[in-house]
Order: C-alpha cells, then sequence, then structure tokens
C-alpha cells in the first residue's frame, strides 16, 4: 500500500526523528540547480493487493483506537538508568514544537541541573556541525550527475507529488535536484514550520541553553554522517516511497503530528509505541530500520558503557527511539539493566 491515514505521521517523524537543527542547512543547500533531463529510471512496482490494502486499514485503525484509549502520567516520559556512582537520565524529546507547548517540570529541570553531561543524538549546532551537514547535503542529498528526481516516478507519481506541492506553494522544479529522501525530509520541514513549529523551540534547543549555563559538558550518540547516512543508504525505490508518502502528508496537514506531541506530553508512552513503533508506521522495513532500529541497535551499548564513568548524565533523545519493542529501553531491560520508568 502506497499512503496510509495513520502515517503521514512517518513524515512527520522523519523531522521529529532526524537532525534537530538541521533546517536551516537543509534550506541553503536546498537551492534549485539548472539540471539536464536523464533517462527514466522509474520503480515498477507490483499492483498493491486487497488483502494487503485491507490489512493496512486494519493496522491504523487498531493503532489509533489504541493510542486514543492510552493514558499517561502527565508529562514527558523519563527513565533512569543508575550503578553506585553514576546516574544516567533518559528523556524522550520532540525535536520541533509550537513555542507555547508547556513541557517543563521540576524533575525534568532537577535532572537538566544535576548533569554534569548532556547527552544528545548528535552535533548540530556548532559551526563544524554545520559545515558537516551542508556538505553531506550536498554530495548525498542531491543529484551530482543531471539526474531529475522526476526520472524516478511514473508519471502518475509526479503528478500526484505536483499536486502535494501545492499545499505548500512549490512548484516541482524546485526539488528536481533533490534525491527522494532529502526533498522528503524539506518537505516534512517546510510543512512544520509554515503551520507553527520551530526547531527554536525543540526540547534539545532549550535543554542546551540551560546546561551550557550550568557548565555541563556534551557528548553525542553519533554522527551526521551515521545519521543521514541511513536515509542516504537507501535504495531509490525506498526513497521514492518515503518521498510520496510525505508528499500525501502535505495535504492532511499536522494534525497526527499534533497528535504525536499530545501523546508525548502526556508521557503515553504505550500510545506513543503502537503509533511509532512499527514498520508499518514507516511504510516500508527499510525506513523503520532508517529511522529507529538500526540507531536504536547501535545506540544501546553506548548508554550502557556510560555507566562505566562516575557522575550524573542527561541523555536526550526523540521520544521515538525510546517506545515500543525495539526501543532503546527495551534493548537495554532485555539485556538486564534496572531501567526505572515507564
Amino acid at each position: 500500500m502506497r499512503f496510509s491515514r495513520l502515517i503521514p505521521a512517518a513524515a512527520a517523524l522523519s523531522a521529529l526523528l532526524v537532525l534537530a537543527g538541521c533546517q536551516k542547512q537543509a534550506e541553503e543547500a536546498s537551492v534549485t540547480a539548472e539540471v539536464s533531463g536523464a533517462a527514466s529510471t522509474a520503480c515498477r512496482r507490483p499492483a498493491d493487493s486487497a488483502a494487503a490494502i485491507a490489512a493496512m486499514a486494519q493496522h491504523e485503525a487498531e493503532a489509533l483506537a489504541a493510542a486514543e484509549a492510552s493514558r499517561g502520567g502527565g508529562q514527558p516520559a523519563m527513565w533512569t538508568l543508575k550503578d553506585a556512582d553514576t546516574t544516567l537520565y533518559i528523556l524522550g524529546t520532540v525535536h520541533l514544537l509550537r513555542p507555547d507547548t508547556d513541557w517543563r517540570t521540576p524533575e525534568i529541570d532537577a535532572a537538566i541541573g544535576s548533569a554534569d553531561t548532556v547527552v544528545f543524538e548528535a552535533d548540530t549546532t556548532s559551526e563544524q556541525a554545520g559545515r558537516d551537514l551542508m556538505k553531506f547535503f550536498t554530495s548525498q542529498g542531491m543529484f551530482t550527475n543531471g539526474t531529475q528526481l522526476s526520472s524516478l516516478l511514473t508519471p502518475q507519481e509526479t503528478e500526484q507529488l505536483k499536486l502535494a506541492l501545492t499545499e505548500l506553494n512549490l512548484p516541482i522544479e524546485a526539488i528536481q535536484p533533490m534525491r527522494p529522501w532529502y526533498a522528503a525530509l524539506n518537505l516534512s520541514v517546510m510543512q512544520m514550520t509554515e503551520d507553527g513549529f520551530d526547531p527554536a523551540s525543540g526540547v534539545e534547543m532549550k535543554i542546551e541553553a540551560d546546561a551550557k549555563a550550568n557548565g555541563a559538558s556534551f557528548e553525542y550518540l553519533e554522527t551526521v554522517d551515521q545519521q543521514l547516512g541511513e536515509f542516504a543508504a537507501l535504495d531509490d525505490c525506498a526513497q521514492v516511497d518515503f518521498l510520496l508518502m510525505t508528499a500525501e502528508a502535505l495535504k492532511q496537514g499536522t494534525d497526527v503530528l499534533d497528535l504525536l506531541v499530545s501523546e508525548w506530553a502526556d508521557g503515553d508512552v504505550a500510545g506513543l509505541g503502537v503509533l511509532m513503533s512499527s514498520p508499518e508506521a514507516f511504510g516500508s522495513e527499510e525506513a523503520y530500520a532508517a529511522l529507529l532500529t538500526n540507531r536504536n541497535t547501535r545506540w544501546t551499548p553506548l548508554v550502557a558503557g556510560m555507566l562505566e564513568a562516575p557522575g550524573t548524565r542527561l541523555i536526550a533523545v526523540g521520544a521515538g527511539h525510546l517506545v515500543g519493542e525495539h526501543s532503546v529501553i527495551a534493548m537495554l531491560r532485555a539485556e538486564g539493566y534496572e531501567v526505572s520508568g515507564p
């Protein structure tokens, strides 16, 4: 099934789960270039079966019902992992938020204030990070051989994309030089920011400001190349599927994203899990692995290894990485670590 009513959320998740600070660099690197046409290499896929469509619809209905019926503790979820001389606070975050979103609590503020070290997914705010992002977007996000994005689409898919882009008053020529994954990321961020979501209001930005004022140091779980490389490594057909799902989301607005943020702010771990932690939520096994499971698998031993260094750390990563059966929390617990929290 190409599109789903439930996750267009995956399109929103592409902005929620990747670099929190990439908006400015993405906009700078997405200048339309003069490119020549290339021979069509559009992905040819078999028609979806009625059974597959029915199964997806059933999954969506069940996930929405479960999320809406579930309740959290009334504040963003935070977990604790500790030993005799080390305390790790693990906080699920949202990278872009509306400026009026209220998420601060005494417990979260205490964790920020006590942290000797704050751990984020990747460095997105330093001058070097800006250069790394620009380099990656230019080399891995843009076609460098004259290919146009539409050469990977069927004529029908091209028309679908053009129609969806009217939601942003954007001509298809503006994204023709982009590889599908990069076009999808740009469109997601554009829609979210136009609807009032702001990277400057994201949780990491607020934590970083407080931590710097407290004299804390910073560490990171991955590099720009590791994080965005998961997208760039997807084959063209998987990237096209992700782009088309993102385009469909443009027509549906940010209602699903508002639901996800509401579930996060309520600390509804179970609700977020059913919405976010499955291949169906992302449209494909490949996208699910790229956005979540591959990264969670890399991060888990890094988090566990932090117990070797005395002190207090606050680990703040996208909430989707901490919910569901393939989450960092689940992986730590499966390895025998006692992680307190929901």
